[in-house]
């Protein structure tokens, strides 16, 4: 019992970075904070049910974080020659740019899975004895974050210690790949810290002693239970390899860099008070976006079918891995009225409906016919007893879904194609033949068979002379060595065509999230051009 308190506290106090390594938040006029009268709720007193809950998404999430890191990886070792460049040479513009969305990338899965440890952080305040569900679940999850950093926190910082060209790149602002400057500096900090290494340490031993708590807390039996403690004793085993293999030279310059960086501004996912903050927030209006529903059907009454939904929610970790402000997009399609009161008495439609096979008089006869278990999908009702609206790629693959789900979010931008209703219908009928399909987490555009949001959306608009379709040419980016689109992508084109004769897309709404106000404000297109150069992690949204 002793022993087990010691480890307790060590595991406590290993956590808290020496008073020269952290700086204090700043105050409330700097950062954003939570309205006094309200009372922080801590994810500890959740029920049991809503812990339990949370607990097993944030472990999955942290399970495709740790795949994603090793994809990441594995595309760093394919461009290992940039990180061995001679730093007396300076890096072209194209290797920069390989080198900056791979840090961007690697950046969000650390921010992401930094959160998670944080967010179950008190877990040693919580009785084993009375209460193992919750301390079992909090310690798989904060000791699992903090090993997945570390391993490949460490490797990474392996590959750019002391190359001094290389270092300057990262630290230094990079809007459109939505990292702040400094960052660097910071991640360095998390992960090449004593208290940090001594935190793995501790952890690791109090693991062992956990085994009874952990079957107790039902754990175990939970299917990502048994890969959890692997991916710790892996990601454990990486983490102490460099730190003994590099942990002298690594903390000595590390220390130099704190102290110079100690006053760096705050970004949530290195500095404890702003994560507390950023989950006080996520958890009191949790199932409250900023949207309102009376918004939401304010704006349906402008959107027509073949329109593209950007959105966001804040603290909701979607497209981790990809850049920018804007990371997700849809298809909004209407419902089966709207459908066809836009789009069957249009002659272009009907022509093109004639060729299609069995000569269909509506596009609902057409879809139905081809797609009878998707249409009556389509056809029926979201969990909130609202009408299919949307077609949208979210985790559980490329599904239907209603405005609660797809528009009641926490910002949110509507751009409609300028192109004939023929073809809006020509890419909700390839919409339609996605759906279904799984979503895709390594974010292959060259590959069908799994699709991520954006992809859903490039697909459905892509330029095809056979089926004599203009569409949307919307040009894929580099991001750490792989072809992709991140939604912020399709906002930037906007802002890039708009005005021009030639654009492609015309704008339709903005609402425009307020933390402070918990609401959202109409916004304009002038606002809405420049929302994509807006910071990924920044706090302090305006």
């Amino acid at each position: 019992m002793l022993t087990t308190t010691l480890l307790l506290a060590q595991l406590t106090l290993a956590g808290s970075p020496p008073p020269q390594a952290s700086p204090q938040p700043p105050p409330p006029a700097a950062t954003p904070a939570p309205a006094p009268a309200k009372a922080v709720l801590d994810i500890y007193d959740w029920d049991d049910e809503s812990f339990m809950a949370q607990a097993k998404q944030d472990l999955e999430v942290l399970q495709r974080n740790a795949n994603g890191l090793r994809g990441l990886q594995e595309q760093i070792r394919k461009n290992l020659s940039l990180y061995n460049h001679k730093q007396d040479i300076p890096y072209s513009p194209e290797q920069k740019h390989t080198l900056l969305t791979t840090w961007a990338a690697f950046f969000d899965y650390f921010a992401s899975t930094e959160v998670i440890r944080q967010r179950y952080w008190d877990f040693v305040k919580v009785p084993s004895l009375t209460q193992p569900k919750k301390h079992g679940w909090g310690f798989l999850l904060t000791h699992g974050a903090l090993t997945t950093i570390l391993a490949h926190g460490l490797t990474y910082a392996e590959l750019t210690h002391g190359r001094k060209q290389l270092e300057v790149l990262l630290d230094e602002p990079s809007p459109s790949y939505g990292v702040p400057g400094r960052a660097f500096a910071q991640f360095k900090e998390k992960v090449i810290h004593v208290s940090t290494a001594t935190q793995l340490m501790t952890g690791d031993t109090y693991r062992e002693q956990l085994r009874a708590v952990l079957r107790k807390s039902g754990a175990l039996e939970f299917k990502l239970g048994p890969w959890v403690l692997q991916e710790m004793k892996a990601n454990s085993k990486v983490a102490r390899g460099k730190l003994l293999k590099r942990g002298p030279s690594f903390f000595t310059t590390a220390a130099r860099d704190i102290v110079m960086d100690s006053a760096t501004r705050a970004i949530f996912p290195v500095q404890k008070s702003v994560a507390e903050w950023m989950g006080d927030t996520r958890v009191r209006r949790s199932g409250r976006p900023l949207i309102s529903r009376e918004q939401v059907l304010e704006v349906l009454e402008r959107m027509e079918p073949g329109d593209i939904i950007v959105a966001r929610q804040n603290w909701f970790l979607s497209n981790i891995g990809l850049p920018g402000f804007w990371p997700h997009a849809e298809l909004y399609v209407g419902t089966p009225e709207l459908l066809a009161s836009y789009l069957d008495k249009d002659a272009q439609v009907q022509a093109w409906l004639a060729t299609l096979p069995g000569q269909p008089k509506t596009l609902a006869e057409h879809l139905a016919r081809h797609h009878p278990a998707k249409w009556a999908r389509y056809t029926g009702k979201d969990e909130h007893g609202d009408p299919i609206r949307i077609i949208e790629a979210i985790s559980e693959g490329v599904s239907f879904t209603g405005p609660e789900h797809g528009m009641r979010v926490d910002y949110m931008g509507v751009m409609r194609p300028r192109l004939s209703k023929k073809e809006k219908a020509q890419a909700i009928v390839r919409a339609f033949e996605y759906q279904g399909r799984p979503y895709d987490f390594n974010f292959d555009f060259f590959s069908d068979s799994t699709l991520v949001c954006t992809e859903l959306v490039y697909k459905s608009y892509a330029p095809s002379q056979e089926q004599k379709m203009k569409g949307l040419k919307i040009a894929l980016v580099d991001v750490a060595g792989r072809r992709t689109l991140p939604a912020n992508e399709i906002v930037k084109l906007f802002d890039q065509e708009y005005g021009k004769p030639d654009r492609q897309l015309d704008f339709v709404a903005f609402l425009d999230g307020r933390e402070d106000q918990e609401g959202a404000v109409e916004g304009d297109a002038s606002t809405f051009r420049q929302s994509y150069q807006r910071m990924k992690w920044d706090i302090a949204q305006k």
